[in-house]
């Protein structure tokens, strides 16, 4: 069975190091399992007519995948993530990693009359967990480490177990509509509050881009884009906001000093403060509180 994968280094990269490939073949369904070793920042693709189903081991420093019909995905920590692509779907992407990674990946004949579904019905899936699907990729996994395991009907019977398990995780995602996807123009409402409430927790602390992102599972470039998208603005400039407005309702107590009110808003002294409200606001904390 021709595999219809390819893995390729970047423009300029280094060599990818397979650390350790294994393939094995049976009626109507093949799987490999294949190391990666790290760093390295490489693109694969896909484009098959046979149905995948992939699990991953792997952390993602940068990169993205984009599959037919699903809204790309910038997710960092692949570790135990299941992604299912349907024969005739499309997949193409790349991955940065720092440490070495694998992945199983089994393929199924959409023409083999072995197995009882056929599952070019169901949608693609990225990136999703299921215990029970985790668990017959790993026995084919075991198959592929352990010759003596494989005893004759055994794999395919595996793949028969494993259509079922697919059509269960299928159904149940359409029926509750639960699925949590990488929104394509920006950040979900719910990733947002949680950006907007993390921020407000840490208005007089140094804010970095890094632990914003990693609040929703981005990398910083894919953060602020998506940000960006979602707010209208960029990061940098949504705390800027947040802090005016904090330093406003500070500024309203007359108890406060200036200098106290730029330290608790977090521009960390009266000078950076007033230098902001002159740009932003067109006036200056002193003049607000006079009610110029």
């Amino acid at each position: 069975m021709g595999w219809g994968f390819e893995i390729e280094k970047v423009p300029q990269g280094g060599p990818i190091d397979l650390e350790s490939v294994r393939r094995k073949s049976w009626p109507g369904v093949a799987a490999c399992f294949a190391r990666i070793a790290g760093p390295v920042t490489f693109r694969y693709s896909l484009n098959s007519n046979f149905s995948y189903v992939v699990l991953g081991d792997l952390y993602r420093v940068d990169g993205e995948m984009t599959v037919t019909g699903v809204p790309r995905s910038q997710a960092k920590d692949i570790r135990g993530k299941l992604s299912f692509i349907p024969a005739g779907c499309s997949v193409e992407g790349w991955t940065k990693i720092e440490r070495p990674a694998s992945f199983i990946i089994l393929m199924i004949d959409k023409a083999s009359n072995r197995l009882p579904i056929d599952l070019t019905q169901f949608a693609p899936r990225v990136e999703f967990e299921d215990q029970t699907l985790r668990l017959l990729m790993l026995r084919f996994q075991a198959l592929l480490d352990d010759p003596s395991l494989d005893v004759p009907g055994y794999a395919e019977t595996l793949a028969e177990l494993l259509t079922f398990e697919l059509m269960r995780t299928a159904k149940s995602a359409a029926a509750n509509s639960i699925e949590i996807k990488s929104a394509p123009s920006g950040l979900a409402s719910t990733q947002l509050r949680l950006i907007t409430e993390y921020i407000d927790r840490h208005l007089n602390e140094k804010i970095a881009i890094a632990d914003l992102a990693a609040l929703v599972d981005l990398t910083r470039f894919h953060f602020i884009r998506a940000f960006t998208q979602a707010a209208g603005m960029t990061p940098l400039q949504f705390v800027i906001r947040r802090r005016i407005e904090r330093a406003r309702e500070f500024l309203a107590d007359p108890s406060t000093s200036i200098s106290d009110v730029a330290i608790r808003s977090g521009f960390g002294s009266p000078v950076q403060m007033t230098r902001t409200f002159r740009r932003i606001v067109g006036t200056t904390p002193s003049a607000i509180r006079r009610g110029d």
